[in-house]
């Protein structure tokens, strides 16, 4: 399949209808361009599945310690 997307005085990228129906407005995307290409690689946030399956067996979290790490994602998430 081969599109036409155009980009638009607005500075934004109107992606043709079968290609934009594939996301979400609040999808995020890597953008890195190669000579006269391209690329958009959608990110994916993590499931809360596999942070779970990350923790630590054992004592339970403090609520300092989890306050700690949503502190944290949220200066990841602001930092982009």
């Amino acid at each position: 399949m081969i599109e036409i997307a155009e980009f638009t005085t607005s500075d934004t990228l109107r992606l043709p209808a079968e290609v934009a129906a594939r996301f979400r407005p609040s999808d995020r995307f890597m953008v890195w361009a190669e000579g006269d290409a391209l690329y958009l690689k959608r990110i994916a946030p993590r499931s809360v599945t596999d942070i779970v399956a990350e923790a630590p067996l054992g004592e339970p979290m403090s609520l300092e310690e989890i306050s700690d790490v949503v502190h944290q994602v949220r200066r990841q998430r602001r930092a982009g």
